[in-house]
């Protein structure tokens, strides 16, 4: 999924569920049906006549305003978003430890301040070599699992589809959301993932034998995991906030079974033969952060500041720690996850609040 992941919910879910909606709309005829262009040339000789200059009346659209998005193509309009989006993102690293942290300026502030979103510490070198009996372990699940991994290689929408009842017709803005935090994650996890330069399992033992190709960038954290977990937390949020729905709102009711098909998703790639589990576990940090910081931008609301620290991840007596859903990501300090008791504003964002509003009137 990482490297080809951008623009995979608008391209993964309506290629399958838009392809056969629009294609089939009104009975065949499409104001976007595609005819040469010299049958349009023969059409306009015929019927032109003398030119008499600008005779429609034309509102101009308003200056600088959110809703002339609804005018927009849905890849323009994805481009805008995303730069509102990313604009005041930065990484900063330290050598000593060997950490690296995403950082947030709002670029909008009368004063501009630098305020950490996750920071990250991989594993050593020993722990990735003692989880490869883990990743060795999980070779067993590929006969079961095969399909499903092929199919994930690609960003999975069919299978968040399954879960909500998502479809291209109806949550055109909610594929577009998905698709932001696509965007998003892949461009901080490849990031990440430079920085770090974790070595693969293949690199190590020529016994594990991935099923699938080894991707062309390094292990950790999981690109995968990152944006599973994105789109399971973004979903999540989604639903919740929608008004009249009931308590407990519909993301807290599916919360279970989306953070299960985010950790599957995760699991999947190590059962492949790919990653390490201590990478799922990072990935789900990262994913869940980065999804609450879209979120954040949306609504004008706060975040907290989440991190792994990948040295804490093992046993009491260092044997190797499994990925698991039950591993807690709120811990404020002393646990590879950690999540601060202080909340950041990270100030809003026009453009991704007017297609936040937007997703929700898709599931009223």
């Amino acid at each position: 999924m990482s490297g080809g992941a951008s623009g995979g919910a608008s391209g993964g879910a309506s290629g399958g569920a838009s392809g056969g909606a629009s294609g089939g709309a009104s009975g065949g005829a499409s104001a976007n049906a595609v005819v040469s262009a010299d049958a349009l040339i023969l059409s306009r000789a015929a019927i032109v006549g003398p030119f008499n200059g600008a005779v429609l009346h034309v509102t101009e659209p308003p200056f600088d305003n959110s809703a002339n998005l609804a005018l927009w193509a849905e890849g323009p309009r994805h481009e805008a978003c995303f730069s509102q989006l990313v604009e005041g993102l930065l990484f900063k690293t330290r050598s000593g430890p060997k950490d690296a942290t995403l950082e947030f300026a709002n670029l909008q502030a009368s004063t501009i301040q630098r305020k950490p979103l996750v920071r990250m510490r991989a594993p050593s070198k020993a722990q990735f070599k003692k989880q490869l009996d883990l990743v060795a372990s999980y070779a067993d699940l590929r006969a079961d699992r095969a399909i499903e991994i092929v199919d994930q290689k690609i960003p999975p929408i069919a299978f968040w589809s399954s879960l909500l009842g998502l479809t291209a017709h109806r949550h055109k803005k909610t594929l577009q959301l998905i698709d932001l935090v696509f965007s998003l994650s892949v461009l901080v996890e490849m990031r990440f993932k430079q920085i770090f330069a974790s070595i693969r399992p293949v690199a190590f033992s020529p016994q594990i034998q991935p099923m699938i190709e080894t991707p062309g960038h390094g292990s950790w954290p999981s690109g995968h995991a990152t944006e599973a977990f994105a789109v399971a937390t973004l979903l999540e949020a989604l639903l919740d906030a929608v008004p009249g729905t009931g308590s407990p709102p519909n993301g807290t009711l599916a919360r279970e079974q989306l953070q299960r098909l985010a950790a599957r998703i995760a699991t999947n790639r190590v059962v492949a033969g790919v990653h390490y589990p201590v990478d799922s576990a990072a990935g789900r940090l990262l994913g869940t952060a980065l999804a609450e910081f879209l979120v954040a931008r949306a609504t004008g609301t706060r975040v907290h500041e989440r991190g792994f620290d990948g040295r804490l991840f093992e046993g009491p007596n260092g044997e190797p720690l499994d990925f698991s859903l039950n591993q807690s990501m709120d811990h404020t300090s002393g646990n590879a996850y950690t999540r601060s008791a202080t909340s950041t504003a990270v100030g809003n964002a026009p453009l991704l609040n007017w297609l936040w509003e937007e997703a929700l009137k898709e599931w009223q």
